[in-house]
Formats: C-alpha cells, sequence, structure tokens
C-alpha cells in the first residue's frame, strides 16, 4: 500500500524509506537560507513527514533523527518550531495520541546536545501556552477519552501539572475539578514528584486533589511523601491520603485502615471501615478483634467492624466471634460489640 506521499508502506524496506526521508529533510535545510520565514522552511519540512498512523510514527522518527544530527543553534530552533506546531497541530485536531508521539520526540531518553537543553526547555515553555492547555483539557473530558492522551499528559510534565493544579483553585474551572484531577493523576505519571511536590502547599483542597491524583498516578514511589502528609489537620485531607495509599499498595493498605480507627474524624474512620471491608487479607481479622478489645471508638463503629468479622468465612472468624463475647470486667470490648458478636454468631455459618 502506498503513502500519502506516494512512498512505500514501510515494512521490510522501511529502514531505507526512512533514510531516505531523512536526507529529503536535511536537504531542505541545507537549501533554504538562514535568514528565511520559519513559516515558509516549516512547511516544506512537515511536506516531507508521513501521513497516516505508519507514517506518523516514522515521521517522529525522523524528527529525532534530525534533532540528534543537528548541531547549528538556528536550524536547532527550527526543528523546535517543527516539535512544538506539530503537537499544537496534533491537540487541536483532537489526534490526542499522535500529540504524545510527538512530545515524546524531545521527552524520552533526550538526543540532543547538552548545550540545547536550554532551548528545549524555553520551547516548551512557549508551547505549554493557557490556550492550548484549555483546548486540550475540554477536548479531552468532552470526549471522555482522557487514556488516549495518557503519553501526551504524562511526557508534558511541570507545565501541564502546574496549570492542571491552577484550575483546582479557581472558583468556575473549565471543566469539573473531578475530571481536573482525573488529568493530573494521568499527568504525573511521567514524574510523580511534580505532584508531591505541590504537597507542601498550604491550601488543604489543593491538597487533597493532589493527593487523590496520586493514588490515581499508581506510582508507588510516593508513598513517602503521602505518609508524611497523613496526620494533616484537614480531615478531608486524611481521607483521600488512606485511600491514596490504599490504591498504591492494596494487599498492604489494611494496616493503614486499622490504625486510622483511631482518629478522631468520624470521616476518617468511616473510610478506613470501608477499606477494611473490600480489603480480602485474612490478618484483618485479628487486627480488628485487637482494636475492638483495646476498647477505642465509638460503639457504632465497633458494630460495623463486627459486622465485617461476620461477613467472611472459615475457622478464624467463629474464633473472633467468640472471643469478642468474652466479659472482662478490666476494660476490654464494649457491651454493644458483645452483642453484636452473639448476634453474629447465632447467625453464621463457617
Amino acid at each position: 500500500m502506498a503513502l500519502s506521499n506516494g512512498s512505500a508502506e514501510p515494512g521490510t524496506s522501511s529502514v531505507a524509506w526512512h533514510d531516505e526521508q531523512l536526507q529529503r529533510v536535511r536537504a531542505v535545510f541545507d537549501s533554504v537560507d538562514a535568514a528565511a520565514a520559519d513559516v515558509d522552511l516549516r512547511a516544506k519540512v512537515v511536506a516531507q513527514l508521513p501521513d497516516g498512523h505508519g507514517g506518523a510514527i516514522l515521521g517522529t522518527r525522523l524528527l529525532r533523527d534530525l534533532i540528534r544530527v543537528e548541531h547549528r543553534p538556528s536550524r536547532f530552533l527550527r526543528l523546535l518550531r517543527i516539535w512544538s506546531g506539530k503537537i499544537a497541530a496534533e491537540v487541536w485536531a483532537g489526534d490526542y495520541e499522535a500529540a504524545g508521539r510527538w512530545m515524546r520526540v524531545l521527552t524520552e531518553a533526550p538526543v540532543f546536545p547538552e548545550e540545547f537543553a536550554q532551548f528545549v526547555a524555553e520551547a516548551k515553555r512557549d508551547l505549554s501556552r493557557d490556550s492550548l492547555f484549555e483546548e486540550l483539557v475540554t477536548g479531552l473530558v468532552s470526549a471522555d477519552t482522557p487514556d488516549s492522551a495518557d503519553l501526551l499528559l504524562a511526557s508534558w510534565g511541570e507545565p501541564l501539572v502546574e496549570y492542571l493544579v491552577s484550575q483546582i483553585t479557581v472558583e468556575e474551572p473549565i471543566v469539573t475539578r473531578r475530571s481536573i484531577v482525573d488529568l493530573l493523576g494521568l499527568a504525573g505519571r511521567g514524574d510523580i514528584r511534580h505532584l508531591t511536590a505541590r504537597l507542601a502547599d498550604p491550601r488543604w483542597f489543593v491538597v487533597r486533589g493532589v493527593v487523590t491524583a496520586i493514588g490515581k498516578a499508581g506510582r508507588v514511589s510516593a508513598l513517602p511523601a503521602l505518609e508524611a502528609v497523613a496526620k494533616y489537620d484537614d480531615d478531608r485531607v486524611r481521607v483521600e491520603v488512606l485511600r491514596a495509599i490504599g490504591a498504591l499498595t492494596p494487599d498492604e493498605a489494611s494496616s493503614g485502615a486499622l490504625k486510622a480507627l483511631a482518629d478522631p474524624s468520624p470521616k476518617v474512620r468511616q473510610a478506613a471501615i470501608s477499606l477494611l471491608r473490600a480489603s480480602a487479607a485474612d490478618s484483618i481479622v485479628t487486627g480488628i478483634v485487637e482494636v475492638l478489645e483495646a476498647g477505642t471508638g465509638s460503639s457504632k463503629d465497633g458494630i460495623r467492624l463486627v459486622e465485617i468479622i461476620a461477613e467472611r468465612r472459615g475457622p478464624q472468624v467463629r474464633e473472633a466471634l467468640e472471643r469478642l463475647t468474652v466479659h472482662k470486667l478490666s476494660g476490654g470490648v464494649s457491651r454493644s460489640v458483645r452483642t453484636a458478636a452473639r448476634d453474629a454468631l447465632a447467625g453464621w455459618s463457617a
């Protein structure tokens, strides 16, 4: 099958075809005066970049090769303008997957000379204008296909994270705050430090949103940063920290949930109870019994914890319920918990 520029579809001959394209583009650069208008040069170079899905992939490789071999500052800057132009065009066209591939030409394992790093940083900053971000965010939300842009969002990095966090703070964000946080989680996957650095923000609602985004990003390396805000003053933040840690380490989430049962906030305790109910770990039965025997927490919480035990099956469950029915003169299990345990035993079967 032929591509739109007349070349054969890349297959076994893709290397030769790719080299031919590279030479064509380099020839364009060498044939145009350095003082020529960028828009004219860009049009000529883009004309050499393949179209179509397979062609677009080869086009990104082609531009990456040019960036690797170009050591003339003026021509390198022009390549950066072509790069940013391709990304912006794909975003405006709603092809976020293609935009992500073009973004990674520069952001994945950089091949440009170290002395050009400042040029790249400036080009990325110039590309990161609010109007393009607004188009990206509203387009993704309206199309309901954020996963199609996961590569683009993760590669864009700090400028995009900064924009999304700013949308959490405004009275009327361009989309719902829930959508903003979802996108923030995708944006943090490339480098979770872009998110963890925001946990120092003095505004509780920003910290809460970032914590939720960290949980969605799925990077276990963020655990120390989450644990550092586990005792945040606002209980709404503590609830999200508990959930985020549970999302990142589901096998170990029960230990954190058991500790959270002693939190002074009913909201945090309720979140902990929900996590314990969803946990498949056998160890939570013993952990819950120990918490109930300590006599802390409300009667309502105690009854819910007994229900969690009774919902499970196995010999350790009956032993746990029987243990909770024992009355001790020196404190321990409350009367309401003992009653709930007896009722659970009456209707429970192994």
